[in-house]
């Protein structure tokens, strides 16, 4: 019963802002990547979509939200303009299809209450397929360029579980971490981010600035990278988070192409439970998986500067 609530309220809030702030009478262009136009209800839509994701954001001023929908679909158009240059679209139905049951799973629903809660959103299953599968060719795009160029030292990792596998206590820290990653471009000021970057932090909270300006995917997700035990953090990012209390952030900490602010959501005991070789392999991935998103970062920058947008 509570959760129909909240998504009565989300759809709601939604339905108020679209029709205060962002829908009107008449479509009208608001910007063109290349030849791709961006329409005031292309902006209403993601609003809408960002929301579906995370109804955290409906906490930001409406100013705020709707510049932060603008950036989304512009960096979506972005992207699809390099994938089509270099893959195709189509015959990922099978990972898309997968994805789309994640999140109706994660919000509690059936197919029927999903799709009828995807209406009253202004969203179809079309229009989250399309997301998905340009999401999924990226990511695949991004592993294809920089798979040789990713560093895992798992002697590292080995060697950090059989410490804890050694070790006489029974339970292990698990961190509930955030992320604001900053890359940089050729057209960015370094310091001027940074200094924007912690004025807003002070502002309107290290979560909310995450959705605004972080360069990273997880800023649909106010940031989340979610809970990862310690055996799987490198030894620079576990020695800054290690000392936090829960609600503090780390200074900037170096990463490839960027700088990245890590937050100390919540911290956890839990029982070990290790297995050799199911520890080293999620080690192994989430190290993986941390350098791919900042090379996708890194790379996006790079094609954002290369690609022409327009304000109407």
């Amino acid at each position: 019963m509570k959760s129909k609530i909240k998504i009565l309220s989300y759809i709601f809030f939604i339905i108020l802002l679209c029709k205060s702030y962002v829908m009107a009478e008449k479509i009208s262009i608001l910007y063109k990547v290349e030849n791709l136009p961006i329409t005031n209800t292309d902006v209403s839509k993601e609003l809408s979509y960002l929301i579906l994701l995370n109804d955290q954001l409906k906490n930001l001023e409406k100013e705020k939200l709707v510049k932060y929908a603008t950036k989304s679909i512009i960096k979506e158009k972005v992207k699809k303009i390099e994938i089509e240059n270099k893959m195709q679209f189509g015959d990922n139905d099978k990972f898309v299809n997968n994805r789309l049951g994640i999140l109706r799973q994660s919000l509690n629903l059936n197919n029927e209450g999903f799709e009828a809660l995807l209406s009253e959103y202004g969203l179809t299953i079309n229009y989250l397929k399309k997301k998905i599968e340009l999401e999924y060719l990226w990511n695949r795009l991004i592993f294809l360029l920089y798979k040789d160029k990713l560093v895992i030292n798992e002697e590292n990792i080995k060697e950090k579980i059989n410490e804890d596998i050694n070790n006489p206590k029974n339970f292990i820290n698990e961190f509930l971490l955030y992320e604001i990653l900053y890359s940089y471009s050729q057209e960015n000021n370094s310091e001027n981010q940074l200094t924007k970057i912690k004025k807003s932090i002070n502002e309107i909270g290290f979560e909310n600035t995450a959705n605004i300006l972080s360069d990273s995917d997880s800023s649909k997700k106010s940031g989340k990278i979610g809970w990862i035990k310690e055996n799987q953090l490198s030894k620079e990012i576990f020695n800054n988070i290690n000392g936090l209390n829960i609600g503090e952030y780390t200074d900037t900490i170096d990463v490839p192409g960027g700088k990245v602010f890590l937050l100390l959501k919540d911290k956890r005991k839990v029982k070990k439970n290790l297995s050799f070789e199911d520890e080293f392999k999620l080690s192994v991935n989430t190290e993986r998986n941390r350098q791919l998103d900042q090379f996708s970062a890194i790379y996006y920058k790079k094609v954002e500067i290369n690609t022409k947008i327009y304000e109407n």
